[in-house]
């Protein structure tokens, strides 16, 4: 099994190497590369997500000296291939079976790309977190050590740090070891271990005057429902029913086996509750791993029948077939991650695609000049790393929920009369996102900047207007 395992993980990275190509975002390339130039988390950059993946790929960048695009990559095949060989330990602990570990490692490989599509993403790096701790609590014997409930602790505080939502997870973990485990100090010892990361968080924030900012982007301006939702389409909704089917034959096989490893099914609701408020593929991510073990699991226990399916009858030839009719739901939804986009195989998309752009920029660029590019999304602060250009001053995304606290559009104005960009790359077919905030900026550009050219189209993307400031407006 160990030989299967390491030909699938082989696998693996080749494919996201070489043929698969998720995206790359802003809060794991650019926001870590302005950081790495003396711009502040939360002081010069106003960011909504939880800081621990930018942290990351920032001590990643300024560790290996490479294009900070292949290095997300790179980071992120890491990733995944730790998780794949989480997934195959945990399910090999819970049912000491090889064929349980290598199938709960096949479901989540094939899945990956479906869900997987953005590089080194928050809710992947949660997952990760929580299966390493119950690896650990599952590690051996029927009670976990103090040792071993302090390391569970340790590695869910660390998923907070990913995602501000993780803290479910915290709690419904915490709230299983009282009811399983029966002693207060078991909670106790978990609780110290989960608080270590997230207060050291918190004091290196306070000690660098950015607490109250950090408190405002990640807590207070989240839960003001500024955000617009993204509600669960029908298309995702298949998919994850697919995903999940074995899920709901794995608890009643749990609840006759091992009432222990109900765990996985409570935090996997946890997880799942990251879809909201913005339903996405990438968000379904916090839950794939526990969905593998669980599928993987109960794929294992099915193993033995599968070699009477000539003799089934009844009731029996009926849940045959709809196993097989799942089957396939699984292997066009899988196989279809696996067609190239128009970027070619490989690419990393909201990156490679700048590249033309950013060249052209680059050339008509002076040392010391600055960029802010309207809207600033998810993808197009990419620039920033590709020209070697920082924003002036504050920089934040460009959505319109962004514009709508006061201080924001007062602020970057302000900075824009003494210190404004020296380019602006516009792209009018994104304009709509940033509505109607970003109509303040695009007043300065017509008042103060020239066109000085026009991209080809781009991927997704549309033209982007290139705009100098005007001798004379510095």
């Amino acid at each position: 099994m160990r030989r299967l395992l390491s030909a699938l993980l082989i696998l693996q990275a080749l494919t996201h190497l070489f043929w698969l190509s998720p995206a790359a975002h802003s809060g794991q390339v650019a926001i870590p590369w302005m950081m790495n130039r003396g711009l502040t988390l939360f002081g010069d950059i106003w960011e909504q997500h939880a800081p621990g993946s930018s942290l990351l790929a920032a001590a990643a960048q300024s560790l290996i000296d490479i294009d900070p695009g292949a290095l997300v990559k790179l980071l992120n095949i890491a990733l995944v291939l730790a998780l794949t060989a989480l997934v195959y330990l945990l399910a090999k602990r819970l049912s000491d079976d090889d064929w349980a570990g290598a199938l709960a490692a096949a479901v989540f490989a094939w899945w990956t790309p479906v869900y997987g599509n953005v590089l080194l993403y928050f809710d992947t790096l949660v997952a990760f977190c929580v299966l390493a701790a119950l690896v650990v609590y599952f590690h051996e014997g029927e009670r976990p050590s103090a040792k071993r409930l302090a390391l569970v602790g340790l590695w869910m505080g660390a998923s907070t740090l990913f995602k501000q939502q993780a803290w479910l997870a915290v709690v419904t973990l915490a709230f299983w070891l009282l009811l399983t485990e029966g002693r207060r100090q078991d909670l106790l010892i978990f609780a110290v271990g989960a608080l270590i990361l997230p207060l050291l968080q918190w004091l290196a924030l306070f000690g660098a005057g950015l607490f109250e900012s950090y408190l405002f982007w990640n807590w207070t301006f989240n839960l003001s429902g500024a955000m617009d939702g993204v509600p669960l389409d029908g298309d995702l909704f298949r998919k994850l029913l697919l995903t999940n089917a074995l899920v709901f034959a794995y608890i009643p096989l749990a609840l006759r086996r091992d009432r222990r490893q109900l765990i996985l099914a409570a935090l996997w609701l946890a997880a799942l509750t990251l879809l909201y408020p913005r339903a996405g593929e990438n968000h379904a991510m916090a839950h794939l791993p526990l969905a593998a073990v669980m599928s993987g699991l109960a794929l294992a226990a099915l193993r033995p029948q599968l070699g009477e399916w000539r003799h089934l009858e009844g009731a029996r030839a009926i849940l045959a077939g709809l196993l097989a009719a799942g089957a396939l739901g699984w292997l066009w939804t899988g196989a279809v991650s696996y067609i190239p986009t128009p970027m070619g195989a490989g690419a990393i998309l909201a990156y490679d695609e700048f590249s033309d752009l950013a060249m052209k920029l680059r050339a008509r660029a002076e040392p010391g000049d600055t960029l802010f590019v309207l809207p600033e999304t998810d993808s197009t602060p990419q620039l920033h790393p590709l020209t070697d250009m920082l924003p002036p001053g504050a920089w934040v995304k460009g959505w319109h929920w962004y514009f709508e606290p006061a201080p924001v559009l007062a602020t970057l104005t302000k900075e824009w009369e003494g210190a404004p960009p020296a380019w602006i790359v516009v792209f009018p077919h994104l304009i709509p996102a940033g509505e109607p905030g970003i109509t303040t900026l695009l007043d300065i550009v017509e008042a103060r900047y020239t066109l000085a050219f026009e991209s080809a189209p781009i991927y997704d993307h549309g033209r982007a207007a290139v705009y100098r400031l005007n001798s004379g407006s510095e």
